[in-house]
């Protein structure tokens, strides 16, 4: 199937709008916790778990990419898929039906296992379906898909927060979830007979991955393992007595086992190649994700806007990573694929650096801090969709579930270190100190990170969009 197919069949279309439609459910569900989750842990007395809200969806999205990654090689790319609208929406409607924090935080996870193997399914297909010409237009228009949530969501889950009450921002999503699913069953399941077919014949034609390529899967162990490590370092973070010494030391010492065995060779030194492609995304979207986190606390709590102001405030990182998602996908671009990556997380890297700036100074306009964030996610924009598609391009057919997973758990794993390392100062800092010191130490974090995301995609080395005929990693 190509993506001429997918165009003109209906089948086609039905997957393509099925898959669409998954993807604005993410995104909104995204910009409303962001929105609405300050409420809710308000409301459970619990400001100090803030952090854990996201943290703990990125780190049970670590083993949700890595077991859909394998069943992507394995079984083809449709289950996983189905799965994870499964899990995400069973996940929503446990998270709005929370009585306390320990379950909204428990249902929160099982939105991750969801999200990542939606996330993990979701570029298999684009890597499987498409050609090298059109996934640059297709990771564009599933960008422009962040940005009607970016505008609409944040002002309505405020609204809602405030009017209704913050259980709803969770089961809003529910119809949007299963009008995906009413939409794609059909044109899944008629893909999925296609590609076992394939699978069947040990037939590699059209990217499927040949039965041969089942030894070489990323270990669940190594997953498990990652998720808890990142989890443990937090959690001590957070204790910082002791007891936090032996917790932190643990997992460590879980991640220095884990990683090795789920990212690419010479990962850990920034290898050339894929391990720095996949190492510069893992930190680009923690710092990212780390300043955007925090940004809504800053603007609050700093700056006393009201909620509703801030909501419609959240879509200008998107309008810039929409745009940047844009740029990278325009022919006349004279750039590889690893300088548009450099170009992004030097954009994003001075984007958040003046967001540290503003954060030192509340002096500073507002309007400062958001074109800030603008200009960080406009990197994003860049780096996101280039490092996706450079995975695509060094990666062999029959692996690229394997290292697409990579790249989808070190982005999992970035997110959670860099942001539960931020919300550790801010957990220990936001009582009895002044707010340009909290969230000045806050913003330090995710400033070396993408700082640290810029010297790493140096290191990339050329990637072009078009493989050799080899593709060799």
């Amino acid at each position: 199937m190509t993506f001429d197919d997918a165009a003109t069949r209906e089948p086609g279309r039905g997957l393509v709008a099925a898959i669409l439609i998954g993807v604005l459910a993410v995104a909104f569900e995204s910009y409303g916790t962001l929105t609405a989750m300050p409420t809710a842990a308000s409301q459970f007395g619990r400001l100090d778990l803030y952090d854990w809200a996201f943290t703990i969806f990125t780190t049970s999205q670590v083993l949700g990419i890595v077991l859909a990654g394998r069943a992507c090689d394995r079984i083809g790319v449709i289950p996983p898929l189905a799965a994870g609208f499964v899990l995400f929406a069973v996940g929503l409607f446990g998270a709005g039906a929370a009585s306390s924090m320990d379950l909204l935080l428990a249902m929160r996870a099982v939105q991750g296992l969801g999200g990542g193997a939606l996330n993990v399914a979701l570029m298999v297909l684009v890597g499987r379906a498409f050609s090298d010409e059109q996934r640059p237009r297709l990771m564009a228009v599933f960008s422009f898909c962040w940005v009607l949530p970016s505008f609409v969501g944040p002002p309505v889950a405020a609204f809602i927060t405030e009017h209704i009450g913050w259980h709803w921002v969770f089961w809003g999503l529910l119809p949007v979830l299963a009008a995906g699913l009413v939409v794609g069953w059909r044109p899944m399941y008629r893909f999925w007979r296609a590609e076992s077919i394939r699978y069947a014949a040990g037939d590699p034609s059209e990217g499927a991955a040949p039965p041969f390529a089942r030894g070489r899967q990323t270990p669940i162990w190594a997953a498990g393992a990652a998720a808890l490590g990142a989890a443990l370092v937090q959690y001590a973070g957070h204790r910082l007595d002791l007891v936090a010494i032996g917790v932190g030391i643990a997992g460590i010492v879980a991640l220095g086992v884990a990683v090795p065995a789920i990212m690419p060779r010479g990962f850990l030194r920034a290898a050339p190649g894929l391990p720095s492609v996949v190492a510069s995304r893992g930190l680009a979207t923690g710092a990212f994700m780390t300043a955007e986190t925090y940004l809504l606390l800053l603007l609050t709590q700093a700056h006393g806007l009201s909620l509703r102001q801030v909501g419609f405030m959240l879509s200008i990182g998107s309008v810039g990573w929409s745009l940047g998602s844009w740029l990278q996908a325009r022919p006349w671009l004279a750039l590889r694929r690893d300088q548009i990556v450099i170009a992004g997380a030097g954009s994003t890297a001075v984007g958040i650096a003046l967001m540290l700036a503003c954060a030192v100074w509340p002096r500073l306009p507002v309007g400062l801090i958001l074109s800030s964030y603008g200009l960080a996610g406009f990197g994003m924009g860049l780096t996101v969709a280039s490092t996706s598609l450079a995975v695509m391009t060094l990666s062999r057919p029959a692996e690229l579930g394997r290292w697409t997973s990579s790249l989808q758990v070190c982005e999992g794993l970035g997110n959670s270190l860099v942001i539960g390392i931020a919300g550790s100062v801010y957990a220990a800092l936001h009582t009895g100190h002044a707010w340009s010191t909290v969230f000045g130490v806050v913003y330090l974090v995710p400033t070396l990170a993408a700082g640290l995301c810029l010297l790493v995609a140096i290191r990339i080395g050329p990637v072009h969009d078009t493989p050799p005929a080899r593709s060799a990693p």
